[in-house]
């Protein structure tokens, strides 16, 4: 068996493939991620000209309306992305294709995602209170009781969400194989 790739490795993380990537999920997988590569960069190059022509006249508003525009952009293209990807079946489950260390990766995956997720709320919720102004020092903020409770039950929320999703998809794909 040959050994994966860091740029399989990447395009497996970003769409959510959990089996080997076969010729027909690298297809699928570089069809949309050109569609949403070319809609960006077009959107990117031109969608910057009109602050930038807008910014002279009115710079508070293009401060206030660009970002969140630009976030609402990419949480659309994600919705794109997700879409295609359940329409394309290229994230389903195929406990049969998983190999020893894929089948290990399997288990718990929402325990490692809530502590990674607790974990990186833990340290930027700080930082994101000094940018807004609510906080003064970055080890104060980081120590208090409420980050460390937010965190926990941020990352718990989060952890039992993911297990709730991944376990429902591998229940399905072990029910779908099982009819087969």
């Amino acid at each position: 068996m040959k050994k994966e790739t860091f740029t399989e490795k990447l395009i497996k993380r970003t769409y959510g493939i959990s089996d080997p990537l076969d010729e027909y999920k690298r297809r699928e997988a570089d069809r949309i991620g050109n569609k949403v590569f070319m809609i960006l960069f077009y959107l990117m190059i031109f969608g910057n000209l009109i602050p930038l022509v807008l910014a002279y006249q009115f710079p508070q508003l293009v401060a206030l309306v660009y970002p969140p525009l630009i976030l609402v952009i990419a949480l659309i293209a994600a919705g794109y992305v997700t879409y295609q990807m359940q329409k394309t079946g290229i994230t389903t489950i195929e406990p049969d294709m998983l190999n020893e260390k894929e089948n290990k990766q399997l288990h718990y995956p929402g325990l490692k995602a809530g502590l990674f997720f607790g974990l990186w709320m833990f340290f930027i919720t700080p930082l994101l209170h000094i940018i807004t102004g609510e906080g003064q020092d970055y080890f104060h903020s980081l120590l208090t009781i409420r980050n460390g409770l937010a965190s926990i039950f941020g990352s718990i929320f989060f952890g039992a969400s993911i297990q709730f999703l991944i376990s429902r998809r591998i229940a399905r794909a072990k029910k779908e194989q099982d009819k087969d």
